[in-house]
C-alpha cells in the first residue's frame, strides 16, 4: 500500500508537471552568499587509526564540479584533552592533512585553524568501546519467501550498555571477505527493538520509513539503558534461481559493533532523513525534486561538515559450522 500511494502520487505530480509551462530559472544572483565561502572540514577519528582530514571549498550546487576542490595551504592545529599537539601537515598524494596522533578512548580532540579570516574549530570526544559478548545464529527454512528454497538466519548480538551515560551505536553485518562462503542474503532490522525506536525518530520527520540500510544502522540506548541487550537481526538467503547452496561448505559473517559519539549519531541520522534510495514519503519526493533536503548535521563551528569519533569491537562466525550444511 505505501510503495502504491508513492507511485500513484508521483505519476499524478508528473502529469500535472507536464502540463504547465517551463520557464528558465536565473540561480546566478544568489552565488556570493555566505555558504560560498565557508570550509569544508571532514574527518572521522577512532583508536586504531592517525588522526587526518579533509578540507575543501564549498561549491554552488548548479556549477559543474567534477571533483573536489581542496583546500591546500591551511595551519590546522591539534588539541588532545585541551593539550596543544602541533599541526597538521598536508599530504600531496593523498590531498589529506595528516599528523602522527592516534586518539584513545575518552580524549577529547580538537582542530583549529583560520580560513578566509575565519576562525574555524570543531571537537569531539571518542568513546569507549562496548564489546560484542557473544554471536549465535539460527537458520530457519526451507521457506517460501522469493522462493520456494529461501532461508531465514536469525542473529543474536549480546552487548552490555554501559550505565549511567548516554550511548550511541552503529551495527554492520556482512560476509567475510575474501571468502568462498555462501554471499551476502538481504538484512531485515524490522524485528529488533532499537530499529524499531529508531525508525519512530524517522518517521516524525520521512512517514513510511522502515530499517533497511545494506551499510548499517545508528541506534541509541534509548530503552536500553544500562543494560545487557541482545539485538536480534535476520538474513534473507534466496536459494532459488540457480543458486546452490548446499554446494557451499562455509557461510562466514563478520559484525561490527561500532561506538560513536553523539555528534556522529546526529549526522548519521540527518544522511538517513536525505536518502532518496529509501521508500519513505520524504525520501521518494526529494528524489522526484518536489521536497527539499533536510539539512546535514554539522559540528564544524564557522565552516561545515562533520568531525566525529567512533570506536570498533567485531567478531565472526560461520553459520555452517553452527546450523550444518545446506540440505539437499
Amino acid at each position: 500500500m505505501r510503495n502504491l500511494f508513492i507511485k500513484t502520487f508521483a505519476g499524478l505530480l508528473s502529469t500535472m508537471m507536464l502540463s504547465g509551462c517551463y520557464q528558465d530559472i536565473d540561480l546566478d544572483k544568489y552565488k556570493g552568499q555566505e555558504g560560498e565561502h565557508l570550509l569544508t572540514i571532514n574527518s572521522i577519528i577512532n583508536p586504531d587509526s592517525t588522526i587526518t582530514v579533509a578540507a575543501t571549498k564549498t561549491y554552488f550546487f548548479s556549477d559543474i564540479h567534477n571533483e573536489r576542490d581542496y583546500v591546500r595551504d591551511l595551519d590546522i592545529r591539534i588539541k588532545v584533552n585541551n593539550r596543544d599537539c602541533g599541526r597538521m601537515m598536508f599530504d600531496p598524494e593523498t590531498k589529506l592533512y595528516i599528523s602522527d596522533i592516534k586518539p584513545t578512548e575518552k580524549d577529547t580532540v580538537e582542530l583549529s585553524t583560520v580560513y578566509l579570516d575565519k576562525i574555524v574549530n570543531c571537537k569531539d570526544e571518542v568513546p569507549s568501546k562496548v564489546r560484542i559478548e557473544s554471536v549465535s545464529a539460527e537458520r530457519q527454512g526451507p521457506v517460501s519467501i522469493y522462493s520456494d528454497n529461501d532461508y531465514i538466519i536469525t542473529y543474536r548480538i549480546r552487548f552490555s550498555d554501559p550505565a549511567d551515560e548516554k550511548n550511541y551505536y552503529f551495527l554492520h553485518y556482512d560476509m567475510e571477505w575474501p571468502s568462498n562462503s555462501v554471499r551476502m542474503g538481504e538484512r531485515d532490522y524490522t524485528f529488533e527493538f532499537v530499529f524499531q525506536q529508531l525508525a519512530n525518530i524517522i518517521n516524525s520527520n520521512i512517514p513510511g520509513w522502515e530499517p533497511y540500510s545494506p551499510y548499517g544502522l545508528p541506534f541509541s540506548d534509548d530503552g536500553i539503558e544500562g543494560r545487557t541487550h541482545t539485538l536480534v537481526v535476520k538474513e534473507i538467503l534466496q536459494g532459488g534461481h540457480g543458486y546452490n547452496l548446499t554446494r557451499y561448505n562455509e557461510m562466514k559473517r563478520k559484525f561490527k559493533l561500532f561506538s560513536i559519539s553523539k555528534d556522529y549519531y546526529e549526522y548519521l541520522l540527518s544522511v538517513l532523513y536525505n536518502d532518496t534510495d529509501s521508500e519513505g514519503l520524504h525520501g521518494g519526493m526529494i528524489d522526484l525534486g518536489i521536497a527539499e533536503p533536510m539539512k546535514y548535521f554539522s559540528n564544524i563551528m564557522g565552516g561545515i561538515g562533520i568531525f566525529a569519533a567512533y570506536s570498533l569491537d567485531e567478531t565472526d562466525l560461520d553459520v555452517i559450522q553452527i546450523c550444518g550444511k545446506f540440505p539437499k
